[in-house]
């Protein structure tokens, strides 16, 4: 009787251990399922595509899938870079589960031809003033280009979410007259240049969130990221103000914790 005593025991335990284990086991299963799934490092460089400008030009772009709820966000360069060398916001951007599309603007990175070349631009000027007037020629394009951009980026995904664009350098007045012919959610301006119309289209706007950068000493930008912001009204906004004269691109390079604010704060107004 005393071995039975002792046998049952031991079968009642190891049944109870048994039991315990299969329900931690069933518990731990559920959670992992619980958890959110990381973006692979794939998924974060994106895929390039091709979108097709009115004039027929063929544009260069990296575009990355949001989550089925999300926003978008439309990347633009400046006239010093291209998009591979924003790789760093773009990542930041993308792990915030945005629908992302940056484009190469037409004349930089993959968007150029024998037609339309930066590059071409730069070699073959014999002075400023004949740089500047082609780089201006060139730049005429940009307006449809970047409104092409904001369609394809729309039409890809398919759930009627907003739109936020961040711009850099040159390129910021694109958002201005993006903003002017479709709703966008906020904006992202890093060192901004902008010439006296731009500021007075933009002043023109519905105030929105706006992200404004720049260095003290880059005294155009600093002065137009100031005034946008003084005339702005909207609480989100922010203006940052660094010393010395680095550019944007060198800031974001250097203190690489501001492409995850500028994806943080994008995140929370696109929420709202």
């Amino acid at each position: 009787m005393k071995i039975f005593r002792q046998n049952a025991f031991k079968s009642g335990k190891r049944s109870t251990l048994k039991t315990m284990f299969c329900l931690l086991s069933l518990g731990f299963s559920q959670l992992i399922v619980a958890q959110p799934v990381l973006a692979k490092d794939q998924d974060l460089a994106g895929q390039t595509v091709e979108i097709l400008a009115a004039d027929e030009f063929k544009l260069s772009a990296q575009f990355s899938a949001g989550l089925a709820t999300s926003g978008g966000v439309l990347l633009l360069h400046d006239c010093q870079h291209a998009l591979k060398d924003f790789q760093p916001l773009y990542s930041a951007l993308a792990q915030q589960g945005f629908f992302l599309l940056a484009l190469d603007l037409r004349g930089f990175g993959s968007s150029q031809s024998d037609i339309y070349s930066h590059q071409n631009i730069r070699q073959q000027a014999g002075d400023i003033v004949s740089y500047q007037g082609q780089l201006a020629a060139l730049m005429l394009h940009w307006q449809k280009d970047v409104y092409k951009a904001y369609q394809y980026l729309q039409r890809a995904m398919k759930n009627n979410q907003a739109i936020s664009i961040v711009t850099s350098g040159c390129s910021s007045n694109q958002a201005i007259y993006l903003a002017e012919k479709v709703p966008v959610k906020s904006l992202v301006m890093l060192a901004p240049e902008l010439s006296y119309g731009d500021k007075e289209q933009f002043k023109h706007l519905a105030d929105m969130p706006i992200y404004l950068l720049s260095a003290k000493h880059q005294i155009d930008a600093m002065l137009n990221a100031q005034e946008l912001f003084d005339w702005n009204g909207d609480m989100h906004s922010i203006l940052q103000i660094f010393k010395g004269n680095t550019s944007s691109y060198n800031l974001l390079k250097h203190q690489s914790y501001l492409n995850e604010n500028i994806a943080t704060w994008l995140h929370s107004t696109l929420k709202n």
